[in-house]
């Protein structure tokens, strides 16, 4: 476990990537895991690499995952070790729970169903998960039991309705007073 890199998971919608970029612009080094070329993709029930097709349905996710290349991730990790200061990794993944070790701490930025279909629903030219009707029942279907299953293991559930400045200071501040959070 490394002690000065922060998880920030959560839905989509949540706010991984504009808080990312919130605290690179604030001069901290965050990783936006899904910009990240080569550290997530999709899988088969066979844990074979696949494309997303564009009319991925109900049948097509009961049998696969976006899941992380956890020796890429630890590798990258690994290299920001020594670097100054908390660094965050932002993104979700479906073998999150595998990655959590790598962690002093995880966030979960928390979000209700209507903000999260509203997000997703916008889009943006680099995450446009959530525009097709179908992705967004996925969403509803998945978006419960991961919050579930991040606050069993331990994530610490930040409000993420708020401005991406009070997110951002209210992750600071807890791991100003216990780096361990």
């Amino acid at each position: 476990m490394s002690n000065n890199i922060y998880l920030i998971t959560g839905p989509s919608g949540a706010g991984k990537t504009t808080l990312s970029e919130h605290l690179e612009s604030q001069g901290y080094q965050s990783i936006d895991a899904d910009s990240t070329a080569g550290l997530s993709y999709y899988v088969n029930k066979n844990n074979k690499p696949v494309p997303y097709p564009a009319d991925a349905n109900a049948s097509w996710w009961t049998t696969h995952n976006y899941i992380w290349e956890l020796d890429r991730v630890r590798r990258l990790l690994t290299t920001l070790e020594s670097h100054p200061g908390p660094v965050f990794f932002c993104g979700n993944a479906g073998n999150i729970d595998k990655a959590w070790d790598m962690f002093a701490a995880v966030f979960y930025l928390d979000i209700p169903e209507d903000i999260m279909l509203a997000r997703v629903a916008k889009g943006t030219k680099d995450h446009s998960f959530g525009q097709r009707l179908e992705e967004r029942e996925q969403l509803v279907r998945w978006a419960a039991p991961f919050k579930q299953k991040m606050l069993e293991l331990g994530a610490i559930s930040i409000d993420a309705t708020q401005p991406v400045e009070k997110v951002g200071n209210d992750i600071l501040a807890k791991i100003k007073t216990n780096p361990s959070a």
